[in-house]
């Protein structure tokens, strides 16, 4: 016999995902001064556009490595 999962109302996905919201805020902040860290931390201005594409090269080698 099959379980449903339970139902949620509006107002518990409307706190999920309001919640989301705040954590996409954050990581928005981060990223939007993402350039004047990597300075602060010694990055050379014409360092930046190859440190911006680090993370996502990184995860397109690795991603299928691991699964």
């Amino acid at each position: 016999m099959k379980k449903e999962p339970a139902r949620k109302s509006f107002w518990a996905l409307w706190n999920m995902s309001f919640g989301y919201l705040g954590i996409q805020m954050g990581w928005g902040l981060q990223m939007g001064n993402m350039s004047s860290i990597y300075e602060y931390l010694g990055a050379r201005e014409q360092d930046l556009p190859l440190l911006w594409l680090a993370g996502p090269v990184t995860g397109l080698l690795v991603q299928p490595i691991i699964g």
